[in-house]
């Protein structure tokens, strides 16, 4: 074969007689010398990948040599070969073995170990009988490079087609992406060995329904990890806006909104005065306009922005659509002084923690042009953390090499992951803001629920809901998510260093919103188990710009 097809079809396999971490030396070295022979022959054919399997009881050398193999070769990829739960072994056998310890906690080690190298991956093997979902959910986190499924855990149906259980197809398919290698183990019963089970797999693959739009979008921003948007130190570009405006469910939810306000609110009103502020290109003056229309009710419009680049776009709308409907205003909100207050001030200002692209100082700049009786839409936000485990998304970090890079909140559609509790709320803020003096600092100590199984906590998601009239809400915390919507992925408020989690234990982390005159910013950090120091410190790695 060619060296590119020993690169793309061929996995290498090391030897599993090999006693690295034998008590007796002679046998430790001899295993040593073997590791490295195999390794020279796998780099001398260009094979792209070797696997090894460690001994579940023993295996600090072998961890040991894991390091120094992924060290010494530059491109070569290590999958550790392990099982989902640890095999139950014969009583015979097992009275003479030391139990060993949990695969995962093993994989953990050893990942650790190797430093979280990213050419270190999992070849995880499935069990004939799944396992509960919490270790499910946590080798979701986890590089699965390769998945293995025993033949014993297919049925025949009638026609002797192989097929797998409801709950082990959804466990399969959690644990795949596109390029995981699948692998049949066992023995067959069908005279063409193991292609029938294959033949099942494949089917149910590609038995899955296209994806939705919301899936599509998010796709390619998978653990991919995006500053969050500084829309009043920056301009935003017209693709970004474009981006939000494709999402159906957030102005549908804006439009029924505005709607229920003009039917119940100002239902006996002839003419009611709506302000669209930050009003980018104009899908909130759109949906104004279809409410109003669906209300059989007047509107005196106007659409504020800062922008000066988006001012152009709805202009031009204010010319050759609206006609005359809307009144464009270029100015920013907090210093604009209108001719007439609004009954009803929209705006789309949320960011992925809600108020961290500045909703509420920006809200409250621009209250003074609501009428004392009038509303805001949306009226409230409220932010939810939730500790996570993503091994994926932490490595990233890490590979930057910087304080700052963990230390900066981050916009990120986490995949790999596993959360540890459920979401616990934050911050919340309601809009008009009638406190005096206005003060959006906040400070909250958060208890989340005790551990269901041992984990690593690499960091904080960060989620919003938020109402925006009476029983219309929108939101991305998974508990209460709003089904379709894509225009905000959640925020992660990483750790420094990772910290081990143990079943039944408490997380506890105190997180501030602090500011000065000319910028915003968030300090975090964890109290329970562990310690750490605050991370970001006094807005020294990331802040959120006023001006």
């Amino acid at each position: 074969m060619s060296g590119a097809h020993w690169t793309a079809y061929v996995v290498g396999k090391l030897s599993e007689w090999t006693e690295e971490d034998s008590k007796c030396k002679a046998r430790v070295t001899n295993s040593s010398r073997i590791y490295f022979q195999e390794l020279a022959w796998a780099t001398h054919l260009n094979i792209g990948v070797v696997t090894a399997k460690p001994d579940l009881r023993a295996y600090l050398n072998f961890a040991r040599l894991m390091s120094q193999g992924l060290n010494s070769t530059g491109a070569l990829h290590f999958w550790v070969d392990i099982p989902m739960v640890a095999p139950k072994l014969p009583t015979v056998v097992a009275n003479t073995l030391s139990p060993g310890e949990e695969p995962w906690e093993v994989w953990n080690t050893i990942r650790t170990m190797c430093e979280g190298n990213r050419r270190l991956g999992v070849l995880l093997r499935m069990p004939d009988k799944l396992p509960k979902e919490d270790i499910i959910q946590r080798w979701k986190a986890e590089p699965i490079r390769g998945l293995v499924v025993p033949t014993t855990a297919f049925t025949a149906s009638k026609d002797l087609i192989p097929k797998l259980s409801k709950e082990y197809a959804k466990a399969f398919l959690g644990l795949i992406t596109a390029d995981t290698r699948i692998i049949i183990s066992g023995s067959s019963i069908y005279p063409n060995g193991h292609e029938p089970f294959l033949g099942a797999l494949r089917s149910l693959w590609q038995s899955l329904p296209p994806p939705t739009e919301d899936v599509t979008v998010g796709i390619p921003y998978r653990d991919f990890l995006q500053a969050p948007l500084q829309p009043l130190m920056d301009n935003l570009q017209s693709q970004t806006y474009e981006v939000f405006e494709k999402d159906p469910v957030k102005y549908s939810q804006y439009q029924k909104a505005i709607y229920t306000a003009l039917t119940t609110k100002y239902k006996d009103e002839k003419s009611v005065c709506v302000v669209v502020v930050g009003a980018g290109r104009g899908p909130l003056v759109r949906c104004a306009l279809r409410a109003s229309q669906e209300a059989k009710k007047d509107l005196r419009l106007y659409a504020v922005e800062k922008n000066p680049n988006a001012i152009v776009t709805l202009r031009n709308a204010e010319k050759e659509e609206w006609k005359g409907r809307v009144k464009v205003i270029q100015s920013d909100m907090r210093q604009w002084e209108p001719d007439e207050k609004a009954d009803i001030l929209v705006s789309e200002l949320l960011g992925s923690f809600g108020d961290n692209e500045l909703s509420p100082e920006c809200l409250d700049g621009a209250q003074h042009s609501i009428k004392t009786s009038g509303i805001s839409i949306p009226k409230d936000s409220t932010s939810y953390l939730q500790p996570v485990a993503a091994p994926k998304v932490w490595g990233d970090l890490q590979s930057q090499h910087t304080i700052k890079a963990f230390e900066t909140p981050y916009v990120v559609l986490l995949h790999r992951f596993c959360p540890l509790a459920q979401s616990e709320a934050c911050f919340k803020f309601v809009h008009p803001n009638h406190e005096k003096p206005l003060d959006n600092t906040r400070e909250k100590l958060i208890r989340f629920q005790p551990a269901k199984i041992d984990s690593i906590l690499h960091g904080f998601a960060g989620y919003f809901e938020s109402t925006l009239y009476e029983e219309v809400n929108i939101s991305i915390r998974p508990k209460t998510f709003s089904k379709g919507m894509f225009s905000w992925f959640p925020i992660f408020f990483p750790l420094c260093i990772p910290l081990k989690i143990n079943k039944g234990q408490t997380v506890e982390m105190k997180i501030w919103r602090r500011n000065d005159e000319s910028k915003v910013w968030y300090e975090w950090c964890v109290i329970k188990p562990s310690l750490t120091p605050i991370h970001n410190s006094n807005g020294r790695s990331y802040h959120i710009g006023l001006r």
